[in-house]
């Protein structure tokens, strides 16, 4: 019997903002319209956080250490609250917005842009594990910068390979934690000299705010196409511009409400 199988990661956003890719989903919907969903949990990443951050997959009891969990001819709690069924007045007005025609559950949810106010999960694109090697990072890069680029790995679930050793499942949570500590006391050193900065400058009367972050707009709109042509999405667009992704929905609508006016220089 066909079938139609559709794949993602729950994720999550943890301290300083890294991605944590927690659990594995999938989606399986036959002929005779049977379906199943099944999901696999990354414990490794998962061990990462603490209860500030994650307290669990609604529907799922994650204490019980089950590789896999397989939800079949029962749409799972974390489907049921984050996806609109098919009786709702707007059903067809939100597939259109992702640009579907019919309810495949896992690509809408990596297409929304609506978050479930319930928790801070959300649904990405599904990606192999990767081994990433140290060396082929940027050069250039500060030791702060290469710490928080193995973080982000660690927090993906990649494996990191750094000279002769290797980060992964086994030693994940250690050098996460230890690496996490260095992190974290550059970070707060570094608002802390910030602030008496801004202090000194306040007395001095030379502090003027904090100034906006200037988007490149044609650079916007060339990258806004790409999203809309599905060849990159959205928070990559937003990070390549160095803005937020609430940022970037922003300026959107300012283009969309015709509130920004982009000038063109003529020769």
């Amino acid at each position: 019997m066909k079938n139609y199988n559709s794949k993602g990661i729950i994720s999550l956003k943890g301290p300083y903002n890294m991605v944590y890719r927690i659990c594995v989903i999938e989606y399986t919907l036959w002929e005779d319209e049977t379906f199943k969903y099944k999901f696999t949990p990354n414990y490794a990443v998962i061990d990462l956080l603490d209860a500030k951050y994650f307290q669990g997959i609604p529907g799922l009891d994650l204490d019980a250490k089950k590789d896999v969990y397989i939800r079949t001819e029962n749409v799972p709690v974390f489907i049921s609250e984050r996806v609109p069924q098919e009786n709702r007045e707007d059903f067809f007005d939100l597939l259109k917005e992702v640009e579907m025609d019919y309810m495949d559950p896992i690509l809408y949810l990596i297409r929304t842009k609506k978050q479930y106010s319930g928790d801070n999960l959300f649904v990405e694109a599904y990606q192999e594990k990767e081994i990433v090697n140290i060396n082929d990072f940027d050069i250039n890069l500060n030791n702060n910068s290469l710490i928080k680029e193995i973080l982000k790995n660690i927090c993906l679930g990649n494996d990191v390979l750094a000279n002769d050793q290797i980060i992964n499942d086994d030693n994940r949570k250690e050098i996460y934690k230890l690496l996490l500590g260095i992190y974290s006391r550059s970070i707060e050193s570094r608002k802390t000299l910030q602030k008496r900065g801004i202090e000194k400058a306040k007395e001095e009367h030379k502090y003027k705010g904090r100034k906006p972050i200037n988007v490149d707009v044609l650079k916007f709109l060339d990258l806004s196409d790409k999203v809309e042509k599905k060849k990159m999405s959205p928070r990559s667009a937003a990070s390549e511009l160095g803005i937020s992704i609430d940022k970037y929905y922003r300026f959107k609508k300012q283009i969309k409400n015709n509130n920004y006016i982009v000038k063109e220089n003529i020769k």
